[in-house]
């Protein structure tokens, strides 16, 4: 099976359990193909990147006993560099024992007190201790919830009743939910982080610790309702925590292909926004001032590379608000020409969908990607590469704006993929280097979908190459 026909088969897996991460796929993949060894090289890299060394070593292993074919001297390659890797940290462990068992008896020895000795008097002291960090206050938490048109007000009402008692019984702070009419493609009762509700069917404010509804409101139709104050009140906080969302979300994936790029995490979060070639982020967002915060709180000691996006939660995380009952992934780009529509998920989540204009006659690539490069303001004749460039192949493919809007969602340019600059500028406020991304023929499974609030970071000249003119094929 070649790569194009097995990320086929991985978007195809996705559409149906959209649910699903991609250890999962993988992991039917393997099952349903033993003899492929692409399949076991993905699952194999898939626990590196969780840092499950012993079962990536199994794939890789096994994915040597499948069939020659591709991957098959990648999974080779992969799995010798995962034992010279072992074979060093194990080497290192051992250095560092032995020398703990030298300092701890030099101590012993050269510190002790004599037999005939007496101990030495010394005054009582109080053992300093480092202040905890001050507790974050929650702040009003909202999901917002597709239900099914067919649905009476009272019948609305008891559904989303039971999916808060049975879905969110640890949530221990009170907390609202927005009722939508149902989005295509998207799963009914299942928050919807990255929505912005244009109509809305109810509201619902509940109390998890007593297990009582505190206020609602419900609609016979679809409708904004902005001037009912439980709505507008509920919009307002709903924006306030997927800006959060979305700058916690952005930090995690940046340090996340940060670490699988280099094996190291940066020192401090402004090192993410560095200069071109190394710019990251274009800069580091800053918290939103209802969070009483400076900046967000960074623990890069807390990392463990054998729980690689796991422990990423503790490095950076989530204040005012709970993690969602479906966790965040690592964010990745879906292309689909069929429909000419970009979008941006994590894991589950769809968290950003553009309209796109992408190559004519097939001349866009299809298979598996990852951004190499950012560029504010590329330079080419007449603007045509807009205002923000990202390179995803090296020859010369490129996701950019345009200086012909009208041309999105069109078969127009030679293989690169046009976005409109708003759209573009914000994709790359949302990318990092080294964030995947995956084209294919097939249909997108959501459409339409309501983006949130614009989420744009200023990027300065330092990001520019103005000593270069490229010629990407636009």
């Amino acid at each position: 099976m070649d790569k194009v026909s097995f990320l086929q088969e991985k978007s195809a897996f996705h559409m149906k359990y959209p649910e699903q991460s991609d250890l999962s796929f993988y992991r039917w993949f393997t099952e349903q193909h033993p003899d492929e060894a692409i399949g076991w090289y993905h699952l194999g890299r898939e626990r590196e990147a969780r840092g499950e060394t012993e079962l990536a070593l199994a794939a890789h292993r096994r994915g040597l006993k499948s069939k020659q074919g591709p991957f098959y001297d990648e999974a080779r390659e992969a799995y010798q560099a995962l034992l010279r890797a072992r074979r060093q940290q194990q080497g290192r462990k051992r250095v560092r024992l032995l020398l703990a068992s030298m300092l701890f008896l030099y101590f012993q020895f050269a510190f002790s007190p004599g037999l005939l000795t007496e101990p030495p008097k010394t005054e009582t002291t109080t053992k300093a201790t480092v202040p905890k960090p001050e507790a974050i206050p929650d702040r009003p938490h909202v999901e917002v919830i597709a239900v099914p048109m067919n649905l009476s007000k009272e019948e609305r009402a008891k559904q989303i009743r039971r999916y808060l008692e049975a879905r969110r019984p640890a949530l221990t702070q009170p907390f609202t939910v927005i009722a939508v009419p149902e989005v295509p493609g998207s799963p009914l009762f299942t928050p919807l982080l990255f929505y912005q509700p244009k109509e809305v069917l109810g509201v619902m404010h509940y109390n998890p610790l007593n297990r009582t509804v505190t206020n609602q409101k419900w609609f016979d139709r679809p409708g904004r309702y902005e001037q009912e104050p439980l709505v507008l009140s509920a919009r307002t906080a709903l924006e306030q925590e997927q800006m959060t969302l979305q700058h916690v979300l952005v930090l995690r994936n940046a340090l996340f292909r940060t670490y699988q790029q280099t094996g190291l995490l940066p020192a401090r979060l402004a090192d993410l926004a560095g200069a071109y070639p190394s710019n990251t982020l274009p800069q580091i967002p800053a918290p939103l001032t209802e969070l009483g915060l400076l900046s967000y709180e960074y623990r890069p000691g807390l990392y463990r590379p054998e729980s690689a996006w796991a422990s990423i939660r503790e490095v950076l995380p989530l204040p005012g608000y709970p993690e969602p009952v479906q966790a965040l992934e690592p964010l990745q780009i879906q292309l689909s020409k069929s429909t000419r529509t970009i979008r941006l998920v994590s894991g589950s989540h769809i968290v950003r969908s553009y309209s796109a204009g992408i190559g004519k006659n097939g001349s866009t690539p299809e298979g598996y990607y990852t951004i190499s490069q950012k560029i504010s303001r590329p330079r080419g004749h007449d603007n045509i590469y807009g205002t923000r460039g990202m390179v995803f192949s090296g020859d010369g493919y490129a996701i950019h704006g345009t200086n012909h809007p009208e041309s999105i969602g069109s078969e127009v340019s030679l293989g690169c993929i046009r976005l409109h600059n708003k759209d573009v500028e914000e994709l790359y406020s949302f990318v990092s280097l080294g964030t995947e991304m995956v084209i294919s023929d097939l249909p997108e499974p959501v459409k339409p979908w309501s983006n949130p609030a614009p989420f744009v970071m200023a990027a300065g000249p330092k990001e520019e190459t103005p000593s270069v003119t490229y010629n990407w094929l636009h």
